[in-house]
């Protein structure tokens, strides 16, 4: 290990040496997320020959890595021909895969995305969460260090702090092993997945409550209210028709409503009302005779699946 650190203190003035935030980064974070080749259990491969000429170009003008990384984000779609599709053929694509196969998973958007950041001298990694709280399946995002900590950044987006994923952080269970979120690096003393004889051990460090207080203050920034809870819909078999479902008050009145999903639908969309905390409500949709009573848990989302 101190080999090693040795080392990156001898390669950090030579790395990226053209980019004027190439010299803040400190030894330990350039050793872990900036010369580092692999991101998580993708297959190993030499990436930065294919990928440094495309990415370099999008930040010849940029002064700060800040702008630098929006800039990445950004572009790398347009610049490589990578996209999400349900449709491509492994989770965990590395950077030639990815940019070869053009189809990949958000796996595979953060591990390109992490490898172009690290390829112009900014230190990334990929984090992400096992399960959702409220719907199946998970996610995966970057991390890029600058400015002295870490910011969570997506493929494809234009800012920082990507609306809808912290929405769902603010749902999570941390309690629930499952929920945690991890960020993989190589010295960390956690694991990116539960314990399994299904994965891999790979080693990361527990960044649940960092994204917790996150959420917490965007949600407070969108005006979300501490004295409600989050109440998301499904209704099965879905429709081609938008229904609205309406929450009541004892009185009779509407104090909120949504538009249920159709068949149109991604499967993991539901329709979202706030629900009061305190008092008994009345659940009505349009189109539909019956009506269901619902109050709020303790829990940070709740869940009402109504089948048809």
């Amino acid at each position: 290990m101190k080999a090693l650190l040795t080392s990156c203190l001898l390669i950090l003035p030579l790395w990226g040496a053209d980019f004027p935030w190439s010299s803040q980064v400190p030894a330990d974070i350039a050793a872990a997320s900036l010369h580092q080749d692999t991101v998580l259990d993708e297959i190993p491969c030499n990436w930065r020959p294919q990928l440094t000429p495309i990415v370099e170009p999008l930040v010849k003008d940029c002064t700060t890595a800040r702008e630098a990384v929006l800039r990445i984000a950004a572009e790398l779609s347009r610049v490589t021909g990578v996209y999400y599709s349900t449709e491509r053929r492994k989770h965990n694509m590395n950077a030639l895969e990815a940019l070869a196969e053009k189809k990949v998973s958000c796996t595979g958007q953060s591990i390109l995305l992490v490898c172009a950041l690290r390829s112009v001298g900014i230190p990334a990694r990929a984090a992400g969460v096992f399960t959702w709280n409220h719907i199946r399946g998970n996610h995966t995002w970057a991390e890029a260090w600058f400015d002295g900590a870490w910011h969570m950044i997506e493929f494809n987006e234009r800012d920082f702090n990507t609306p809808w994923v912290l929405d769902n952080i603010g749902m999570l269970d941390s309690t629930q092993p499952a929920q945690r979120i991890k960020a993989a690096t190589p010295h960390g003393k956690a694991q990116w997945a539960p314990p399994s004889p299904l994965f891999t051990p790979l080693p990361a460090e527990d960044v649940t409550e960092r994204y917790r207080d996150l959420a917490l203050r965007w949600y407070r920034q969108n005006g979300q209210d501490a004295n409600t809870q989050r109440l998301l819909l499904d209704i099965r078999p879905r429709t081609s028709t938008g229904y609205i479902a309406e929450l009541l008050d004892a009185s009779g009145k509407t104090i909120d409503s949504a538009k249920l999903p159709t068949t149109a639908d991604d499967m993991r969309y539901l329709a979202r009302l706030s629900l009061p905390r305190q008092g008994k409500f009345t659940l009505r949709i349009k189109g539909y005779t019956k009506r269901f009573p619902v109050s709020a848990s303790d829990s940070a989302v709740q869940i009402l699946q109504i089948a048809y």
